[in-house]
């Protein structure tokens, strides 16, 4: 790791400023510490590509996990500062400013790990303004205000050293310092190929922080495709409330053994099986997804006793709906009812590395596994299945689930859109505060516009299937084709469809019982109907690969087969 610190130049009309700064830096020279040059100029002669471009050369020695010292106020004003500290940070940096001057800077002041104060006025301005990361609180050899009317706190080159010293050493500490119970730690994985999946962590993050006292280290695991803009707005959900937010990227290649069986999901999720290791200081954290709604305070589960088990979780509504996961049939001692969801985790770290490499299980596990079809979820339910405490169903409650039981009031829980979409025309107080709370990160601007349009192209699209499925409901010789088995869905379908003699349901393997009401074949027996028929279809039919059927035999979405998730309300168990 390089320690770099900044320095000015050129013509600077506050000379006092000049001169601290480069008093500042020759005593870190003699620390061997590395210098980044800054020039003064004017800077609105500079595009916003020309002013990018420059410092990037300013910063171009800079390597990822570094530690620089910059030097506040620059002199090129607020605009060029802040862009400076952004672009530092983009290398995991630890950064420590050294404040001359009192500054306004709200985002720079909170988003950096340290500010060390130089004389009397910023102590006190600090002070007053209770920021939380300033040196002084955690050092008790420069009690600034005891040095009485002086405006240099540290006029000599031996005090300026052990000033930087001290707090190089307390910036290499560990944040997970497993003894500061003020902190709780969270954990996501992010993979964002198209650049619009950091806003949903964005979200989750902001919901934590809205229904909690207490101060959060929020561990963000990514690899390349996490770009500079959404980690900056990543960092000011953190600052703005008062917590913490630290970067760790993953070698998304360490997973790429697995990656065609995470094809449905996103690769971000097995980043989860790095913790342990990537974490070694750290005992628990608490894993969440990025579809998640955060309505109560995140403490009341870290507070859970955990010491006993490897996790902590919810069992899967899911399961009970849509009847996977296949993996139960290979593995008979995991029970429906135990089988747990892994977007709410609380993990129990310690315990976790007494039971081996958790990255290494999992990817072991799935290569063994490869008809695995919830990839992670599976492998941790079956390592883990006598390992496991299992919360309440209010820690991970699933919207659709919501929806349908309760419209209106919006309970204290963890709420998951996991098959689900964010809907602004469910009535439903669960879409309307999710809502809100995006228009409160820092995507508000495109998101406000981005969700209507969703919202009217999916009422569109509902529209659109019933045009299409009217022409063939007209024919009076048209056959009613069912794909699935007799959920509740198909049910209701029974009865807003006048069934007809020849009716059926179709699965890959048929599945006759006795309390059914139309008769199920094997899928085959589509390929040699001769009749007109209209096919409606349970998409998560056949561990969700009844759509990928269809279409292989040659049959068309939305023309010869329709999803009834997609014209179904959303109190039917529709999408929309």
């Amino acid at each position: 790791m390089n320690v770099h610190i900044t320095n000015i130049y050129g013509f600077i009309h506050d000379q006092n400023l000049r001169k601290k700064q480069n008093q500042f830096a020759d005593a870190a020279h003699a620390l061997r510490f590395k210098e980044m040059g800054i020039f003064n100029f004017d800077v609105s002669t500079d595009t916003e590509n020309e002013l990018s471009k420059r410092i990037d050369g300013i910063i171009s020695s800079l390597q990822f996990n570094d530690l620089v010292f910059v030097q506040l106020p620059t002199g090129n004003g607020e605009h060029y500062d802040n862009l400076l500290i952004h672009k530092i940070k983009a290398y995991n940096t630890k950064v420590c400013i050294l404040l001359h001057q009192t500054i306004e800077y709200e985002y720079v002041l909170n988003a950096v790990d340290l500010i060390m104060p130089t004389n009397n006025e910023v102590h006190a301005y600090l002070k007053e303004h209770n920021y939380s990361n300033v040196f002084y609180k955690k050092n008790i050899n420069y009690e600034f205000s005891m040095i009485s009317n002086s405006s240099n706190i540290l006029s000599s080159d031996f005090y300026i050293k052990k000033y930087l010293i001290d707090a190089q050493d307390q910036l290499e500490e560990s944040v997970l310092n497993e003894q500061d119970e003020d902190i709780i730690h969270i954990g996501f994985g992010l993979h964002d190929k198209d650049g619009h999946y950091s806003v949903w962590v964005g979200t989750v993050m902001q919901s934590i922080l809205e229904h909690t006292d207490s101060r959060i280290c929020f561990h963000i695991l990514h690899d390349e495709t996490l770009s500079s803009d959404n980690r900056y707005k990543l960092e000011k959900v953190a600052y703005n409330g008062s917590s913490i937010v630290e970067f760790h990227k993953i070698d998304e290649n360490d997973f790429s053994v697995v990656k065609n069986q995470m094809s449905r999901f996103t690769i971000g999720a097995m980043f989860r099986c790095s913790l342990p290791e990537l974490l070694p200081d750290l005992n628990r954290i608490i894993y969440l997804d990025a579809d998640l709604f955060v309505n109560r305070d995140i403490k009341e589960l870290w507070d859970v006793d955990v010491r006993e088990y490897c996790l902590a979780g919810v069992v899967d509504e899911g399961v009970a709906v849509h009847n996977y996961p296949r993996i139960l049939n290979k593995y008979p001692e995991i029970k429906k009812e135990s089988y747990f969801n892994s977007g709410v985790l609380y993990m129990n770290l310690k315990k976790i590395r007494e039971f081996g490499n958790l990255k290494k299980l999992v990817v072991d596990f799935l290569i063994e596994n490869p008809e695995a079809d919830l990839p992670d979820q599976d492998a941790l339910n079956v390592l883990f299945h006598n390992k496991v405490l299992y919360l309440d169903g209010s820690w991970n409650q699933f919207v659709f689930m919501h929806r349908k039981d309760n419209v209106e009031k919006l309970d204290k829980a963890i709420f998951h859109y996991a098959a689900a979409l964010l809907m602004l025309y469910s009535h439903s107080q669960i879409d309307l505060e999710y809502f809100r709370t995006i228009c409160r990160t820092p995507w508000k601007d495109y998101e406000m516009n981005h969700q209507f349009e969703r919202c009217f192209d999916r009422m569109n699209d509902r529209v659109y299937q019933y045009q299409n499925m009217l022409c063939l409901l007209s024919d009076s010789d048209v056959k009613h084709v069912f794909y699935g088995e007799e959920n509740k869905k198909l049910k209701t379908l029974y009865s807003r469809i006048h069934l007809k003699d020849g009716d059926y349901r179709v699965l890959e393997h048929a599945k006759n019982l006795d309390s059914d009401i139309l008769p199920c074949k094997d899928l085959f027996v589509l390929k040699d109907e001769k009749s007109p028929i209209i096919i409606f279809v349970n998409w998560e039919s056949d561990d969700c690969r009844a759509i990928q059927n269809l279409e292989e035999l040659g049959f068309k979405n939305g023309k010869d087969f329709f999803v009834v998730a997609r014209f179904f309300s959303v109190n039917d168990g529709g999408f929309m």
